[in-house]
């Protein structure tokens, strides 16, 4: 028996409502204040994405309208001549990087590590912090306590 059917809770189904309102609220909000919104948790919602097609297309059709609406106002910028919004669209969707490569040679060979002889390696005076713990032995002159140690009721 699956749920629904004697044998459980049914499963939460969304209304035609709720459904446009899945597309809408996408575009601005994640999954759990979705589940939030509808009045239902992240894990009921994410079940509904999987079970039912039609509110997953719906989701991700929301959220990239939004991207797009985003990335063409980026681009309105970029096109304005706003150097940021350049930068941040060549990195992101024009594969630009920036990363700095220092080279360690020249092509002449003027600027290249020279061989500079030996290394010479020091060795430190043994400080005795790597060697174990010496072995503590009981003190032969004291007793080990074997009584319960008197207080002023016992007097």
């Amino acid at each position: 028996m699956g749920k629904g059917e004697g044998g459980g809770v049914p499963a939460r189904e969304l209304t035609d409502e709720e459904r446009a309102q899945v597309e809408a609220l996408a575009a601005y909000l994640n999954q759990e204040q979705i589940g939030d919104y509808l009045g239902i948790s992240r894990s009921t919602f994410q079940r509904i994405l999987v079970r039912d097609e039609d509110v997953a297309i719906r989701y991700r059709r929301g959220a990239a309208k939004a991207v797009g609406r985003v990335a063409q106002s980026l681009i309105k910028k970029a096109d304005a001549g706003s150097s940021s919004d350049i930068q941040f669209f060549l990195r992101t969707q024009g594969g630009w990087n920036e990363t700095v490569i220092n080279e360690h040679f020249s092509p002449d060979g003027s600027m290249s590590p020279k061989d500079a002889g030996p290394v010479a390696f020091y060795e430190l005076p043994d400080n005795g912090r790597d060697k174990p713990a010496p072995e503590t032995k009981p003190n032969p002159k004291r007793k080990p306590r074997t009584k319960k140690p008197k207080t002023k009721k016992d007097k």
